[in-house]
């Protein structure tokens, strides 16, 4: 075996009857959207050259969860030298980028009419044609999906041909991670000829967080020590997408001034608290985390209640998320007012607090690392 992700389904093993791989591992829990990569090595490729999917099939026990259809990989009798893959722009969703393949060709008499290079799901733009070696071959090129097509050419090779293709006004795939390319050399329609697979390159983006815009709290006095909670549902979460592709983990510090009305002050320590829990302000619960489409769930390490310490200028963050290396990897949400364990936001009002509309500037930022 060779690394698998995520951390929590590693430690398996691999085995092979006829035409099927299955890797089996102790039981764990998967939640939707978990990006899930499992790496086999050891294994002989098949003997006939064509293209060839896999269905991927996940089980709980002998029940399939999830089935799909991975996209084609093609295998022929010869390889292409030095496939390489080179981009212009490695932003996430990066406009106009170019993209460069190269390769020399291994197999002998016989006439390439096309290339196909395989690029990252969710590329798009309209693909225009720029340098090409050898020169004077013209064609054009396509994008369908996946696949970018190099066509209307005619080459018979006689020896090894080293290529250089350019292709530019693409619009790079808006999900950070690391792709390789497969190039594949064709004749006449569709038949493939050579085939190689490009070192990795990563495209990478922001680490952002997406957190209320304004926090409500609302209570009577009564004479005695009393807590009150945030109960705005657009409150109770935040978004984190955390696209650098680093894996360095992440952490959310808050600060907050100290809570103020006119000549009154509500005391710095105690008074603001977040926890996992709309019942509670002494609940031990971290927030919900579920993936937005695809991610590595995030997984706080912060012990809970956190509270957080207001300051008349210049408050001190505290860490209310901390998401540990190798995890918190795509779009994310933590709480929700929907969620198990939704973000609350808690006030402590001592019994001596004086009537009035207190207000405070509470500060929510995401750091890289945990």
């Amino acid at each position: 075996m060779g690394t698998v992700r995520p951390a929590s389904a590693a430690g398996g093993s691999a085995s092979l009857a006829g035409s099927t791989l299955t890797y089996s591992f102790s039981s764990t829990t998967v939640a939707s959207g978990t990006a899930v990569s499992i790496q086999v090595n050891g294994l002989t490729n098949t003997g006939t050259a064509g293209g060839y999917t896999s269905t991927v099939t996940t089980l709980s026990g002998a029940s399939a969860v999830d089935t799909a259809t991975s996209s084609g990989v093609t295998f022929t009798a010869r390889a292409l030298s030095g496939p390489g893959w080179s981009v212009s722009s490695t932003s996430v969703g990066a406009t106009n980028a170019g993209y460069t393949f190269t390769f020399t060709t291994a197999t002998a008499s016989l006439t390439i009419t096309s290339v196909t290079m395989s690029v990252p799901p969710g590329t798009a733009g309209t693909p225009t044609l720029g340098s090409v070696t050898p020169s004077g071959l013209g064609g054009s090129v396509s994008l369908s999906g996946t696949t970018l097509t190099y066509s209307g050419i005619s080459l018979l090779t006689l020896t090894p041909t080293a290529f250089s293709i350019e292709v530019d006004g693409l619009t790079n795939t808006s999900t950070a991670g690391t792709y390789t390319s497969e190039i594949v050399t064709r004749s006449g329609p569709s038949t493939p000829i050579d085939s190689g697979v490009t070192p990795a390159v990563s495209f990478t983006g922001p680490l952002k967080l997406t957190s209320p815009s304004a926090l409500n709290w609302a209570a009577a006095l009564t004479g005695t020590d009393q807590s009150a909670v945030d109960a705005v549902a657009a409150d109770q979460r935040f978004s984190v997408d955390d696209e650098t592709n680093s894996g360095a983990g992440w952490h959310i510090t808050v600060s907050a001034t100290t809570f103020t009305s006119g000549a009154h002050t509500l005391p710095d320590s105690g008074t603001l608290v977040l926890t996992g829990s709309l019942s509670s302000p002494t609940a031990t619960t971290a927030p919900s985390s579920i993936c937005m489409t695809s991610c590595t769930p995030p997984v706080s390490s912060t012990a809970y209640p956190v509270a957080i310490t207001t300051g008349a200028s210049t408050p001190t963050p505290l860490t209310v998320y901390d998401d540990p290396a190798g995890s918190g990897v795509g779009p994310a949400t933590l709480g929700g007012a929907s969620a198990a364990h939704p973000v609350g936001w808690w006030i402590n009002i001592p019994a001596n607090a004086r009537a009035g509309s207190y207000t405070s500037t509470v500060t929510a930022t995401v750091v890289s690392g945990p």
